[in-house]
């Protein structure tokens, strides 16, 4: 397989930033619905989308037809009911291929999944930005991307996440890769593939990845306002994102707010810059533990270390008392409903999050907020939810 496929309109396969919303169109709506809730009926997708049934019934004929969509066998219970059996509906997309990626500071994770997300093959690429020119860089993420698509079905479309911002425009700029004002979308744009491809922030696609993965609410139950939801990712970056109503917060410019900034330098991690991450990010403080004698190599061996060096155990407290700072003040200003932690920050020390969820609690014992952590493999469906962005926004265009 190579990324060459039929020409398209350019402006349909220029490089884009994706914006992570629930659906609007019919068939969109439909096929999210299915996707999210497989075995559903004609009924219930009538009832939970109010859609008239005609209206359905053409959405998902038309699903079919497509390839998106299946159609299974009634189901045992239904066959005690009055009248004829309805027959469920599955999620397909076997024959379509998308590929994604996000490209964190060192390592990038590749994913190639089916039209309905369905995992088909992974690899963990080692690329250390601050060696690599952006051109090279981006140019070593398409060579992956191709030769883990070999002797699959040509792609629908592509997907990269970045672990830093990436603007309306598909520019990077960031401190911590290394990278000015970068052209990401005109980088990857000149392959002129044919094929759709879709930019966004990594911690935005973990949020994005929610929205995709829940089924729709009937008008009756929905949440005064929409649902809200802070993200916060921290390896060796540490970012943020927002779900606010039905859709993920596209910020105007993406750069870190100055109190977090403020905050991050004010302890005993050194500010990094070119290719070293973040101040409370992983070599930032595998450094600070270097520099305190403790001869550690990863976050989960300084965790173990941890449970029996007080060294060990000051300076993982105190990331995590610097990153609840930052945390508090982001719900503060905002006031989520639910708070979800993202990387080896949270889920490699349990009692980061006690600390931080002890601080928030603190400052508002009665905001009720619900604190979550996210669960494996979210780079992995980051990438994902980027590569089928196009597809899942209109699966009939």
């Amino acid at each position: 397989m190579t990324l060459t496929v039929a020409d398209a309109p350019a402006t349909e396969t220029t490089p884009g930033t994706a914006h992570f919303a629930t659906p609007v169109t019919g068939a969109a709506r439909v096929l999210h619905q299915i996707r999210t809730t497989p075995g559903i009926t004609r009924t219930r997708l009538h009832e939970d989308l109010e859609l008239s049934q005609p209206t359905v019934t053409r959405h998902v004929a038309a699903l079919i037809d497509a390839g998106l969509v299946e159609q299974a066998s009634p189901s045992q219970s239904s066959a005690t009911t009055v009248g004829r059996p309805g027959t469920t509906l599955l999620p397909a997309g076997r024959h379509h291929t998308a590929l994604g990626a996000h490209v964190g500071l060192r390592s990038t994770q590749l994913v190639a999944v089916d039209g309905s997300g369905r995992p088909l093959r992974s690899r963990t690429l080692k690329l250390p930005l601050a060696d690599l020119s952006p051109e090279d860089a981006l140019e070593a993420v398409s060579h992956g991307l191709t030769s883990l698509g070999r002797d699959l079905p040509d792609p629908v479309s592509l997907g990269v996440a970045f672990s830093s911002p990436v603007d309306a425009a598909g520019r990077v700029s960031s401190q911590a890769y290394g990278w000015d004002d970068v052209d990401v979308a005109g980088i990857l744009g000149r392959a002129d593939t044919g094929i759709p491809v879709s930019l966004a922030t990594g911690v935005g696609a973990m949020a994005g990845a929610e929205l995709t993965s829940t089924p729709l609410r009937s008008a009756d139950n929905d949440i005064p306002g929409g649902r809200s939801s802070l993200y916060v990712y921290a390896r060796e970056l540490v970012a943020h994102s927002w779900i606010v109503g039905d859709a993920v917060h596209q910020p105007f410019t993406g750069t870190s707010p100055t109190a977090f900034t403020t905050i991050a330098e004010s302890g005993s991690f050194r500010s990094s810059r070119g290719g070293t991450g973040h101040p409370l990010g992983t070599t930032a403080v595998l450094d600070a533990a270097r520099r305190k004698g403790l001869g550690v190599s990863s976050i989960p061996e300084l965790v173990a270390l941890a449970s029996s060096n007080a060294v060990a155990r000051a300076l993982l407290d105190e990331r995590a008392e610097l990153l609840g700072r930052i945390i508090t003040l982001a719900v503060e200003v905002v006031d989520p409903a639910t708070v979800v932690f993202a990387g080896d920050a949270f889920t490699a020390d349990p009692d980061a999050v006690k600390i931080i969820a002890g601080g928030l609690q603190r400052s508002a014992p009665r905001r009720g907020l619900s604190i979550q952590r996210a669960g494996d493999g979210i780079l992995s469906r980051a990438a994902a939810v980027t590569a089928l962005h196009r597809l899942w926004t209109d699966p009939l265009g």
